[in-house]
């Protein structure tokens, strides 16, 4: 059968040269003979209302741009389209022009706008477009910094005037898109091509979201979505996607095909062979050999059910949920993938919670801030399952002290941290929870909640009136004061020096207030040009994704104070104060860590 296969292939070959020529896509696969076209019949109009069936589809014109929804006053019968094309045009009033309207730019569109958490419009203004495409590629992958992941998405996402300067290659569009996909963000990037389907005619923004989609877990919609773009991209990775799909499905034989086909074409992935053979033989034993795999042999290898091999190397977001959800690896592993993967913006809490919940419980009384020194996956697990179970609010209250201790400060302002902070419903506002009132406030102020703060930061500062604190305001009024909940005047700093640490502490109270005051004085304008004439500044997007190339994956932890504060004073230069605070924050909650 595989040789009258491939004999029907060899003599598909035979015309490949003048298939190629003809400008058209040369199938991989035998296709199906089409169906006799019916008999030609006037197409009828959809409604204005109703969405084109094919998402890839433009919409219905008339060929020169003007829409073709029927005209208010059709032309009598017996009237051709000669006449209704030879009318005269309508005439506007004296005194007025009339101008067609035209659809928004792809490269503008937008979910959000300044009043709903996005940038202003003028975000790339003073921006040529040649650097504004520079920039969205350069956005790095796998932001483990909250305060970066979420200014980056609502860049990413804001209603945008375009940037000056003609178009080159790649559109705004299709970049934002791919950067969403490299952020971890898919949900963002699948709301603008909800708007615009424009980005997917960019092979490398069409290949970014499919192996995120498929990875993600969504593998049907990333498998449809390969049967179209397999026609309209040329690279023997759709070829390869459309393998996977296949053998996810249990069609191996044509997989297999495949591969024989691939290889006479020259193309030399062993690996990605070796993989899909022994997929075809239906091997379950663990995959050996293959550290470093791409995107699709990790596809391939989780579509055919081997366990990956355990030096496995991965730190993009979608091999980590990917790895997450394989259920022939064992749970444990599973959730170390889950909490990197959500570290990253890759897995919401939800289902970061659905894998804590699958871990076997843990001695609750075991789970002390103590021991949440020293804190691994399974513990965190373990204590977030445990503080969800547990009835009594004063139980509560220690556990989730002790999941503070057992977390760093990006998976407290971010998936993590989300999962403490529901649990805190529960607690009340009497001197019985003051112990844990500096934790509550700085976990709601790293989530970017000051409402939630309040009262606790009030609770922990009654507490700390009373000396009763043991030192914890010490690490939580800067944060608070960052968002004007507490002022930096009332504090005696003497009292915070010690209370840090003493003469040991010194450096770290400095870094502390040099942040903070960059984030809470005026700007200093930019200086003048040799010649006198005003600097005028950045926009607001290069503003922005010139802190993100700075700090990079890791964000503000390690980096020095001083950038941090040049940062964040250049983010208030640019209007963008909401930005530079939860930055800040996340930088002085970095230096100002809770002690167990």
């Amino acid at each position: 059968m595989r040789a009258l296969l491939l004999a029907g292939v060899a003599l598909g070959l035979l015309a490949g040269p003048s298939l190629a020529q003809s400008g058209a896509p040369v199938p991989l696969f035998p296709q199906a003979r089409p169906a006799d076209p019916p008999p030609a019949a006037v197409p009828s109009t959809p409604a204005p209302d109703r969405p084109s069936p094919d998402p890839l589809a433009a919409p219905v014109t008339d060929g020169v741009g003007r829409s073709a929804l029927p005209l208010d006053n059709p032309p009598a019968d017996g009237a051709g389209g000669d006449a209704a094309a030879n009318a005269p045009s309508p005439r506007a009033p004296s005194g007025m022009m009339v101008e067609e309207l035209k659809a928004p730019d792809p490269d503008g569109v937008g979910t959000l706008r300044a009043n709903e958490g996005g940038f202003p419009a003028d975000l790339w203004a003073g921006t040529s477009r040649v650097e504004a495409e520079a920039l969205l590629a350069g956005i790095p992958a796998g932001l483990s910094s909250p305060a970066l992941r979420d200014g980056t998405r609502r860049l990413l996402l804001s209603v945008a005037d375009l940037p000056a300067g003609e178009p080159a290659a790649r559109s705004l569009a299709a970049l934002r898109v791919e950067a969403l996909t490299r952020i971890g963000n898919l949900a963002g990037a699948d709301a603008l091509l909800d708007m615009t389907n424009e980005p997917l005619k960019d092979e490398a923004t069409a290949t970014a979201w499919t192996e995120l989609t498929w990875l993600a877990g969504d593998r049907d919609r990333a498998c449809t979505r390969v049967s179209e773009l397999l026609g309209r991209f040329n690279h023997t990775s759709w070829q390869k996607w459309q393998m996977v799909c296949q053998i996810a499905a249990g069609n191996t034989d044509m997989a297999l095909l495949g591969t024989d086909i691939l290889r006479e074409q020259g193309d030399k992935d062993d690996i990605f062979f070796r993989l899909a053979e022994a997929a075809a033989a239906a091997q379950k034993t663990p995959v050996k050999g293959v550290t470093d795999p791409t995107p699709v042999q990790l596809a391939l290898m989780l579509a055919s059910g081997r366990l990956p091999p355990p030096d496995l190397k991965v730190g993009a977001v979608g091999p980590l949920a990917a790895l997450a959800r394989a259920e022939q690896i064992p749970l444990v592993q599973r959730v170390g993938f889950a909490e990197r993967a959500a570290l990253l913006g890759g897995m919401e809490a939800t289902s970061l919670a659905a894998f804590y919940e699958q871990v076997e419980g843990g001695d609750a009384k075991a789970m002390t801030a103590a021991a949440a020194r020293k804190a691994t996956p399974l513990f965190r697990a373990q204590l977030v399952k445990a503080l969800r179970a547990e009835p009594t609010p004063a139980a509560k209250a220690g556990l989730f002290k002790a999941g503070m201790v057992a977390a760093s400060t990006s998976q407290q302002a971010g998936t993590y941290g989300r999962l403490l902070l529901e649990q805190t419903a529960d607690f009340r506002l009497t001197v019985g929870f003051a112990v844990v009132a500096p934790l509550v406030a700085r976990l709601a102020l790293l989530q970017d909640d000051p409402k939630a703060a309040a009262p606790w930061i009030t609770l922990a500062r009654d507490d700390y009136n009373a000396n009763k604190d043991e030192g914890a305001f010490a690490r939580l009024w800067p944060l608070a004061a960052a968002y004007g909940l507490v002022r930096e005047v009332e504090i005696d700093k003497t009292r915070w020096l010690r209370d840090l640490g003493g003469n040991a502490a010194r450096d770290q109270a400095d870094q502390v207030l040099l942040i903070l005051s960059a984030l809470e004085r005026t700007p200093d304008p930019l200086p003048p040009f040799a010649d006198g004439s005003p600097a005028g500044g950045k926009s607001k997007a290069a503003t922005w994704l010139d802190a993100v190339a700075l700090l990079g994956p890791e964000g503000v932890a390690g980096a020095a104070a001083t950038d941090i504060a040049e940062i964040v004073a250049n983010l208030n230069r640019a209007g963008l104060k909401d930005q530079a605070r939860r930055l800040a924050v996340e930088a002085m909650a970095s230096l100002l860590r809770p002690v167990g």
